[in-house]
């Protein structure tokens, strides 16, 4: 009996999570529902405020991997990039994994998501390991939204207004189009992952196509959570 989990389980009730792939429409999604539903968002990729408040006492002693990681992206100039897409797809994939999935980050989003949700109906768009998820919340509190592979791309990422200033930056490095190919193969790797994830637990999921629309999108997300149309 894993009464821990049972009792995260509950105080996150109020929680609905969408995951999945990038360019699958998270964000967009997360922000209808905030306007058709009254949820609140919770912003954990896009530096919301909770999660800056989260920062604003991280320490190195305590959340290395993290603190590391935004020290990486914050002054480009101080890392060498060559070396780091010199590296398997694999390799890379899983340095960043380490960073989301590690304790000292997600404790702290979870204490924000149950004080957070007492009052509200929240939605967060969570990249994190199924595995845990999976763990801290009901199967009608996830949604899975994937992108068909073959939209996944970098060049359809840089498309994105949101991610034109990190498109930029990498076509701005030496030999960009060899780091843009492996950031390809990072996106479709990383995709892949997290395809075999959903089917491992079995769970609701919507493909994005070039045929999707916002409306539809919504409508099925709306009966997958039990929320009026």
């Amino acid at each position: 009996m894993h009464i821990a989990n049972n009792i995260l389980k509950h105080s996150l009730k109020n929680v609905y999570f969408l995951t999945g792939t990038i360019l699958a429409g998270k964000t967009t999604m997360a922000k209808v529902l905030v306007e058709k539903h009254g949820f609140v968002w919770f912003d954990y990729n896009h530096n919301g405020k909770p999660f800056k408040q989260y920062k604003s006492f991280c320490e190195e002693k305590y959340q290395p991997l993290q603190i590391a990681g935004d020290n990486r992206y914050k002054e480009h100039g101080g890392y060498d990039w060559d070396a780091h897409f010199a590296r398997p797809a694999e390799e890379i994939i899983a340095e960043s994994d380490g960073r989301s999935n590690n304790d000292e980050f997600l404790e702290f989003v979870i204490i924000e998501l149950v004080k957070l949700s007492q009052n509200n109906k929240v939605v967060i768009d969570y990249c994190a390991s199924m595995d845990l998820l999976v763990e801290i919340a009901n199967y009608n509190k996830i949604a899975c939204l994937l992108t068909a592979p073959h939209l996944i791309s970098f060049d359809n990422y840089g498309a994105r207004d949101d991610h034109k200033d990190h498109y930029e930056w990498l076509m701005s490095l030496n030999n960009p189009e060899k780091k843009k190919a492996k950031q390809d193969e990072i996106f479709k790797i990383g995709a892949e992952n997290i395809y075999n994830e959903v089917r491992k637990h079995n769970l609701f999921n919507i493909v994005r196509t070039e045929k999707s629309t916002i409306e539809e999108t919504l409508k099925l997300l709306e009966a997958h959570f039990g929320l009026p149309h």
